[in-house]
């Protein structure tokens, strides 16, 4: 554009002069004779040292008298007006030049052209053309190439605002934007999402530990109340209807506790900074273990339980923890699906490293229920007719978290397919 408006204006420059030369030009030839005018042309000619003039006295049928155009232009207007046209001079080989030109009539009838020669112009269009090109393209060179250097900076950094928000993202709360100390665009974001995240962090851990609080606190009055209604139920042994209602309520009080109970352990696995229990473990003995411990569950519902295994290395975890995780699934995939369906595990080698699928052929989880059922306490209208405090996917969830593995609900077309990915999201 700069290049552009430079020519735009040189040009109009050289044009305005050439046509001031001649507009004097035509001003002193007014002035001269019509008896001296064939003498002041060719005088003219005779100064024109350098051959940019052309002039050309033609009779009203076009012949030439004097000067040093052969022929008017054809379709040149004799109208006192300066216009672009081609000329040719005899003192120049007739080669024809690009000129600016006007033409006037004099009193006797006869014709006047005065044209002054711009080839310098198209040679200087030739010339800003060759500068327009090898300068615009160093200049979109040299710009994508500095641009390119200068975007690795950012480009790193937001890949690892990216990486950290993906660990946010899987759960991992104590997590934080990095901050280079640039003090621009991107670390002015990254200390207010840190901000927000320091907020959310102290709010969600004030909500659990109230949870935790109050199930802590509960529990031993709840024991308590047991006991006593126990008590009180042995009590009413020659009374039968009195005994069954103790019994109901018995049994509403075990409820509660083994609500606490799971609300505890998951908070218990939360808060385990410290990973002492990791170890190397083999996949297929824990998973051989969970499926034999549920398989008399799934006979009870003639329901075909299978597991395929194909050879995986062995992962760095909590053996007893992941057993726990692979239980919590299988109950509920058996619970779910229908008398004379089937569960299947497979274990195998994903993309990245080991992974478990189980997969039921139940009624499947709604697309808009998939996330809510990891939350705590969540039941699905189809999990009404189903036992259950709606606590087994949290632990799930609080367990792969501490590992920094990934847990993921998806259709099968029957049923669903739970995917526990067992390796560690940030590699």
């Amino acid at each position: 554009m700069l290049l552009g408006f430079i020519y735009w204006q040189t040009a109009t420059e050289m044009t305005r002069r050439v046509d001031l030369i001649l507009t004097l030009e035509e001003t002193r030839f007014n002035q001269v004779g019509l008896s001296s005018l064939s003498d002041e042309i060719n005088k003219s000619i005779q100064l024109d040292q350098r051959h940019v003039f052309f002039y050309g006295l033609f009779s009203s049928d076009g012949r030439l008298i004097a000067g040093n155009i052969p022929r008017l232009p054809t379709g040149m207007p004799v109208d006192a007006h300066i216009h672009g046209t081609t000329l040719s001079a005899t003192n120049l080989a007739s080669q024809s030049l690009p000129a600016r030109a006007l033409a006037i009539r004099v009193s006797s009838g006869n014709v006047l052209l005065i044209g002054h020669d711009v080839q310098q112009f198209t040679e200087f269009g030739e010339v800003m053309r060759g500068a327009f090109f090898w300068g615009g393209s160093l200049t979109i060179l040299l710009g994508l190439a500095v641009g390119l250097l200068l975007s690795f900076g950012p480009l790193r950094r937001v890949e690892q605002i990216q990486q950290v928000c993906e660990l946010i993202m899987h759960g991992n709360m104590k997590q934080r934007l990095p901050v280079s100390g640039r003090h621009d665009e991107l670390d002015m974001l990254a200390v207010i999402v840190n901000k927000v995240l320091d907020e959310v962090d102290r709010l969600m851990s004030e909500v659990k530990s109230v949870g935790d609080n109050i199930a802590h606190d509960l529990r031993t009055p709840l024991t308590r109340l047991r006991a006593v209604l126990y008590r009180m139920q042995q009590q009413f042994a020659d009374a039968p209807a009195q005994h069954a209602m103790m019994g109901q309520v018995i049994a509403e009080v075990d409820s509660l506790l083994l609500r606490f109970r799971a609300l505890l352990r998951i908070s218990e696995i939360e808060n385990k900074q410290r990973r002492a229990g990791f170890k190397l473990i083999q996949l297929p003995d824990i998973l051989a273990q969970a499926v034999n411990f549920l398989e008399p569950l799934a006979e009870n519902k003639s329901i075909r339980l299978s597991m395929v295994t194909e050879p995986v290395d062995p992962i760095n975890g909590d053996g007893e923890l992941l057993f726990e995780v692979f239980v919590n699934v299988l109950d509920n995939a058996i619970k779910f699906t229908p008398e004379g369906g089937r569960v299947e595990v497979h274990l195998s080698r994903g993309s990245k490293g080991t992974q478990v699928d189980i997969v039921d052929s139940g009624a499947g989880i709604r697309e808009s229920e998939k996330s809510a059922v990891l939350n705590r306490f969540y039941r699905g209208e189809s999990d009404l007719q189903v036992p259950g405090f709606g606590l087994g996917l949290s632990i799930v969830m609080a367990i792969i978290r501490l590992h920094d593995f990934r847990f993921e609900l998806v259709d099968a077309d029957p049923g669903t397919r739970a995917t526990i990915y067992c390796w560690q999201q940030g590699e």
